[in-house]
């Protein structure tokens, strides 16, 4: 039996249990320009219900045991139809290959004992305040955001260190000496950790550099970096492995800061240089950099052949000599916003709007594209997402009470584990899921209800096999 856990961060309410109902095109309305689901009116779909059931409790099915995790309510009409059904085929325990079963995890009475074979556990008493995100660290450890960032171990199921950070719009990267924070506000400050600041820190972008122990050691506002140009989005900002260079698009060029003498220098003027012909580049949304220190950027162009169509692009620039390189996706259209990257692997979902149902693939090592197609064309418009070390891609399907997790091997391109986490309270189907995925311990992060205040962060995990 694969093991899971699940976390409730507070209070809140749930309704009656209702079937998991998937659909093909969900009734939900998304705004491009958030990049999420926003709230359907009373019109477009029914409003959630609740009472004063307390939230949740895991269950688990297998062929060979059939384990109901505390009070769990079930309609006994299902009950007895799975229980049946299990007699009546023997079915195989879940091995994570591609004809895998579906487990469903049913989120349920928050307040009852569960003895859970566990995956890692992220509890909720370890933080102050409403769960805004879950980041990947290294290993088994997470950054969690909260009231502040804290460094989380999973085994373990408690914090190592927390840092007086908050900010919107986190971008985490990990670095050899530490991790890499990028957000949208004024963050909080640093207080006593931290070093010294490269200028003021205020509304715009900032970032921190903390060390292996969480301790900020400097802290960058990008908005003070630029006199004559602004940084576009916190995906456009990336941190070498030897900490030593931070690069940055800005709407006008690309940009180095160098951490020791904290100086800033172009690297490529877009208008001067950003041009192979007939390609202009237009913006570097994402930023990462390689082994070798070259940068690979994902970003928009204009095609002049074609009557200056903005296309979806990526390439290379060299931190040396500003050569560059571009590849042009005339048929793809990348979300820069959602583009990831997991080892030396880099991953680029498409557009929700222009979605069918692949993923392009970049090995940043050897330079070489991938495409994965997965089970519908459908799927990945509801989110795609990385693991840590780049083996593992999952989607999210979201369904009226539920949402259906598929995990892919990068290397093979099959499925090899499908997941369903239902609960009666809808309204946490309303928003896209943030996932997590631990390659070395084979586990699933859930994260539900994080930019919806209605309701408290529900954290689920579960385990699979590779």
């Amino acid at each position: 039996m694969l093991p899971f856990t699940v976390t409730a961060c507070g209070n809140y309410s749930i309704a009656d249990e209702n079937d998991c109902l998937q659909k093909e095109e969900a009734p939900f309305i998304r705004s491009e320009e958030d990049r999420d689901l926003r709230f359907p009116s009373h019109e477009e779909a029914n409003p959630a219900r609740a009472d004063d059931q307390s939230a949740f409790c895991p269950m688990s099915i297998t062929a060979e045991n059939f384990i109901l995790q505390g009070g769990l309510k079930m309609k006994t009409k299902w009950m007895c139809m799975i229980f049946m059904l299990a007699l009546a085929f023997h079915l195989p325990e879940n091995t994570g290959n591609e004809s895998s079963d579906i487990n469903v995890i049913s989120l349920q009475d928050s307040n009852t004992d569960k003895k859970i074979m566990e995956a890692g556990t992220v509890k909720d008493s370890a933080f102050s305040g409403k769960v805004g995100g879950c980041f990947y660290a290294d290993g088994n450890r997470i950054i969690v955001e909260s009231d502040k960032l804290y460094l989380y171990d999973m085994e373990k199921g408690e914090t190592i260190a927390g840092a007086d950070i908050s900010m919107e719009d986190l971008c985490v990267q990990t670095y050899a000496d530490g991790y890499f924070v990028v957000g949208r506000g004024n963050g909080s400050g640093g207080g006593s950790n931290s070093s010294f600041a490269t200028s003021e820190s205020g509304d715009g972008i900032n970032g921190y550099i903390l060390d292996k122990d969480f301790a900020i050691q400097d802290t960058i506002s990008f908005s003070g970096l630029l006199s004559d140009d602004f940084v576009l989005q916190t995906t456009g900002i990336a941190i070498s492995q030897d900490g030593k260079r931070i690069a940055f698009g800005g709407f006008q060029g690309l940009y180095f800061y160098d951490t020791s003498s904290r100086k800033v220098r172009t690297i490529l003027n877009y208008s001067e240089e950003g041009t192979t012909d007939p390609i202009q580049i237009a913006t570097m949304d994402s930023l990462t950099f390689t082994e070798n220190n070259t940068l690979v950027y994902v970003g928009m162009a204009t095609d002049i052949s074609n009557g200056g169509d903005g296309i979806s692009v990526y390439g290379t620039v060299s931190t040396d000599s500003a050569d560059l390189a571009i590849t042009k996706k005339a048929d793809y259209r990348v979300d820069t916003e959602e583009v990831q990257k997991g080892g030396n692997l880099l991953i680029m979902p498409q557009s929700f709007d222009k979605n069918n149902g692949t993923l392009l693939m970049l090995d940043t090592a050897s330079n070489t594209e991938k495409t994965i197609s997965f089970s519908s064309r459908s799927e990945g418009k509801d989110g795609v997402y990385c693991s840590g070390q780049g083996k593992y891609v999952a989607t999210s399907i979201l369904g009226e009470n539920c949402v259906t997790i598929h995990i892919y091997d990068t290397a093979s391109g099959k499925s090899i584990h499908t997941e369903t986490v239902q609960d009666s309270n809808n309204t946490y189907f309303l928003r896209i899921p943030q996932i997590l995925i631990l390659d070395e311990t084979g586990t699933c992060i859930v994260v539900l209800g994080r930019g919806i205040d209605e309701v408290s962060t529900l954290i689920t995990t579960f385990g699979f096999e590779g």
